[in-house]
Formats: structure tokens, C-alpha cells, sequence
């Protein structure tokens, strides 16, 4: 693939699978180096491979297929980002839990598997909420609808492709595709900690009321996301 060259969306299903098939077998790219930089490059290669123009919105990629890229060495995927409420609780967060990093900034880095060493989630009414273990006070929370309209707006349809990269070069090896995702269990696997909550925010100086925040994602491991759905195929 050209920098310049134009390649056009697939149309349907078939054609996208079809092109996906045909990647896989292409075997090793050269991704340029000007645009395919950082652990994002394959994931962006991939899109433009497919003709696709995504960014980050919160809809499925192409024809109601969400696209995913990991390797070997991913432990985690984002399936989506929703951010929790009340407003203002991820600054109480850094406050009340966070640590300093190497430039003093206070720092809130953490991956909550249904349960942590310091918070657990419980589903409470309408609601999902980390509750820490060991002191009481305002709490992250999300209505259950929100969760399930963030996983479903996005989720509902997933192509996971797996790679291997060098350098620039990278080889797409296996496709998995994942159908009807089984949203009435969708919260249980929050809940349990097939699906992570990940906190990632920190102070944007030291001392200052300012955040730069990562985003709060929730997370699967590659080789969970069966559990999510109820249809699944494999291309090779």
C-alpha cells in the first residue's frame, strides 16, 4: 500500500471478511514510518489496509463490526472508555488514592478485576460501583444502561485480528470474528472481572488541581473476549 493510494471501504460482510482473508495471506508489510509510529501503528495500518477512516468514535467501525488489533505481547484490550460519575470524583480519586511519580505528581494508575488489592466492584440497584475496601466515601459509579448502551453502541459485532511486528514490519496472522453479544450477562462479567475497569488519570503538575486524564477504559483479555459473545469464527 502507497501512501497516496485510495482504497474504498468494503461494501458488505463477505467482502470484508474477503479482504481481511487476503491480508492474512499477504504475509510481512512495511508500514512507512511517518504515520505508523507508537504501539498504535499495526491497529491504524490495519484500518488503512481496509479503507477505513474510524478516529475514536464511539461506533463500530465498518458495517457494524467493531475492529481490534493485539499481538502476543497484549494482556489487555480496550473494548470502550466511559468515564464514571459524580462529576469532579476523579480528582477525589488522585487525592484520596493516588501516588507520586517520578515528578511528584500525584498518580492514579489502576486495573480493577472485579476485585483489587485496595477496591472491588459490586452491582448495587441500577448501578456499577468500585468501592474501596478499607474507608468510606464518595464512590466511581456508572448506571447499569450506560454500560450497556457504551458496550452495545460499539460491541455488538467485533473483528480481532491478531499480528506480529518488527520494526515496521508486521504480519497480520489470524482473524477471529465475534457475533451477538450477550448483553444480559454483559454486567455479571463486570462485576466477576472478566471485564477490568482501568483508572489511568494523574495530576497535570505538581500540587495542581488540573488532571490529565488517560481515560477510564474497560478491558478483556484476548483470550476472554469469548465469554462475551455468543457467535464465533475463525479465519486463517
Amino acid at each position: 500500500m502507497t501512501e497516496d493510494a485510495k482504497i474504498f471501504p468494503p461494501g458488505n460482510r463477505k467482502e470484508l471478511l474477503g479482504r481481511l482473508s487476503e491480508i492474512i495471506q499477504h504475509g510481512p508489510y512495511k508500514m512507512p514510518d511517518k504515520r505508523y509510529t507508537g504501539t498504535g501503528g499495526p491497529g491504524l495500518y490495519l484500518e488503512d489496509l481496509l479503507g477505513l477512516t474510524t478516529g475514536n468514535r464511539d461506533v463500530p467501525d465498518s458495517l457494524g463490526w467493531e475492529l481490534k488489533f493485539y499481538s502476543a505481547e497484549t494482556s489487555l484490550i480496550t473494548l470502550f472508555h466511559k468515564e464514571p460519575q459524580p462529576e469532579g470524583i476523579m480528582r477525589y480519586m488522585v487525592s484520596k488514592f493516588g501516588w507520586k511519580d517520578k515528578q511528584g505528581r500525584l498518580s492514579f494508575r489502576h486495573t480493577i478485576s472485579g476485585r483489587s488489592d485496595r477496591f472491588r466492584v459490586d452491582g448495587d440497584a441500577n448501578q456499577i460501583i468500585v468501592r474501596p475496601l478499607k474507608r468510606n466515601g464518595v464512590t466511581p459509579c456508572w448506571t447499569k444502561d450506560d454500560i450497556l448502551s457504551a458496550a452495545g453502541a460499539k460491541l455488538r459485532r467485533l473483528v480481532l485480528v491478531r499480528g506480529k511486528r518488527k520494526g515496521q514490519e508486521i504480519t497480520y496472522t489470524r482473524v477471529d470474528c465475534f457475533e451477538n453479544l450477550q448483553l444480559t450477562f454483559f454486567i455479571q462479567e463486570v462485576i466477576n472481572g472478566t471485564v477490568k475497569i482501568d483508572f489511568d488519570v494523574r495530576e497535570l503538575k505538581q500540587g495542581s488541581k488540573g488532571l490529565r486524564n488517560h481515560g477510564t477504559k474497560f478491558r478483556v483479555s484476548p483470550d476472554e473476549i469469548c465469554r462475551l459473545y455468543a457467535k464465533k469464527e475463525r479465519i486463517s
